[in-house]
């Protein structure tokens, strides 16, 4: 097996930490490198609660101002260090990237909110040839080294991608994409064009839209394997990272079938 990224969402706060530090530890006995990009949500949004500062959401995306960067930075590097502390205490070596060394940004016109237009992967293969997880925060610098807030899903998903990784895991509280939520109907095994479908159909809201389209461009950018999971259930998170267990039903999984990526 090659590289595993796996995003880390920020609502999950340390419920996942066993899980995550069990299943990283398999991926280690089982030579596969494991690269983690977390998120921060609720802690962002507490810092800025805190600051009174308030600030929309547009398609999922927080659009941060200039006045929130430095709180957004703080918190990210917060959860950086727990994380990292986290996975040090149950034996994981660590290489934490916290300062928005790792992804290239790019200002898309939504004030501090950017997107990814590159990602300098030498830091990352450096810190795995070393044996270390590399943990990411998610926001990056432009060339000027101006900071930018960024999705984490989308980062975790151009980071995949510029590294070749085999798969992509996106661990978050819910077990997986729904068609419909409320009906409860989950999708297990979907495909680019059934997803692509039930974004433009409207069927996804909030913090589901930029994951949806983090697990489609991966899938176009050369990640064979793609899972949405609840990453509280480790039982699961082996099966979406190793594919050994018996299939449940539980967990979305795309797997790419297009040019140069095998089924």
């Amino acid at each position: 097996m090659g590289v595993i990224v796996i995003k880390l969402g920020g609502s999950l706060e340390g419920s996942a930490g066993a899980a995550l530090a069990g299943a990283v530890q398999e991926a280690g006995r089982r030579g596969s490198p494991v690269v983690l990009v977390h998120g921060g949500g609720p802690r962002i949004s507490k810092r800025l609660r805190d600051a009174g500062i308030e600030l929309p959401f547009v398609n999922g995306l927080r659009q941060t101002s200039e006045e929130a960067m430095p709180h957004v930075m703080a918190a990210l590097a917060e959860c950086n260090r727990d994380i990292a502390e986290a996975l040090a205490g149950r034996g994981v070596d660590v290489a934490a990237f916290a300062d928005g060394e790792i992804v290239v940004a790019k200002d898309v016109g939504r004030l501090r909110t950017g997107d990814v237009a590159a990602v300098r992967v030498d830091p990352v293969r450096g810190a795995v040839a070393s044996g270390c997880v590399p943990v990411i925060a998610p926001f990056g610098r432009d060339a000027a080294g101006r900071p930018y807030n960024i999705n984490a899903d989308h980062a975790a998903s151009h980071i995949a991608g510029a590294l070749g990784a085999t798969r992509l895991v996106f661990l978050t509280d819910v077990p997986g994409i729904y068609r419909d939520f409320e009906a409860g109907d989950l999708l297990l095994d979907t495909t680019p064009d059934e997803l692509e479908h039930l974004l433009q159909a409207g069927a996804f809201s909030t913090g589901m839209i930029p994951k949806v389209n983090a697990v489609l461009h991966a899938a176009q950018h050369g990640v064979r394997e793609v899972w949405v999971v609840d990453g509280r259930d480790l039982e699961v998170l082996q099966m979406a990272m190793f594919g050994t267990s018996e299939r449940r039903a539980a967990g979305t999984r795309l797997v790419a079938i297009k040019e140069g990526v095998t089924a």
